[in-house]
């Protein structure tokens, strides 16, 4: 049934991405590309996709034991956002023989409380730059007329809720029932305080 429901938000993932997405992109693409002055806040949503990734490799990749290995998909989550990251649950099942397949010097690296810190100041610094001083207004528009605007928010949007899904998912997998999925609600900083108190 979570597979059903995985592939169904997937594919309906991609259908919107290509159906119904604005077609123009207005230039947003080249400035943030170039970083030729980007409106803060459209450089905070854009900086918070390549935050997500690091994040998903701390969550995912101390389970990397399946049949079907994580790594490919999380390094090409980092291009491709949840695009990349939501087929692997459709794949993943049983455990391979060998057990976890990263090495385990960089598990301990991405599970330190120094790059934990890193990923939460970041995320932090980001927020209130892009807050104080975005123009949101600009935001909206480009949201109505760039596909990449577009598909950017929409792709933060469901790697929040992917975010909470692999919570429940890893805790699940390791044999414990709790409420830590709803962490992933707070977009990063909760998957950051879920991965710090471990």
């Amino acid at each position: 049934m979570q597979r059903m429901i995985v592939f169904m938000v997937w594919t309906a993932f991609i259908l919107y991405a290509v159906f119904a997405a604005p077609n123009g992109n207005a230039g947003y693409l080249e400035s943030l590309i170039k970083m030729d002055d980007p409106d803060p806040s459209l450089l905070m949503v854009f900086s918070f996709l390549g935050i997500y990734p690091m994040i998903f490799a701390a969550l995912l990749l101390e389970e990397d034991d399946s049949k079907v290995p994580a790594w490919p998909f999380v390094i090409a989550s980092f291009f491709l956002g949840a695009f990349a990251l939501l087929p692997y649950f459709l794949f993943a099942s049983g455990r391979a023989e060998g057990g976890i397949r990263i090495p385990n010097r960089l598990i301990q690296l991405l599970h330190s409380k120094a790059f934990l810190l890193l990923l939460g100041t970041g995320t932090t610094a980001l927020f209130l730059y892009g807050v104080s001083a975005g123009d949101f207004e600009l935001y909206g528009k480009a949201f109505l007329t760039s596909q990449f605007v577009h598909i950017m928010t929409v792709d933060f949007l469901v790697l929040t809720l992917l975010s909470v899904y692999v919570i429940f998912w890893k805790e699940r997998r390791n044999g414990r029932s709790n409420m830590l999925q709803w962490l992933g609600l707070i977009p990063m900083l909760g998957a950051v305080v879920y991965l710090f108190r471990k």
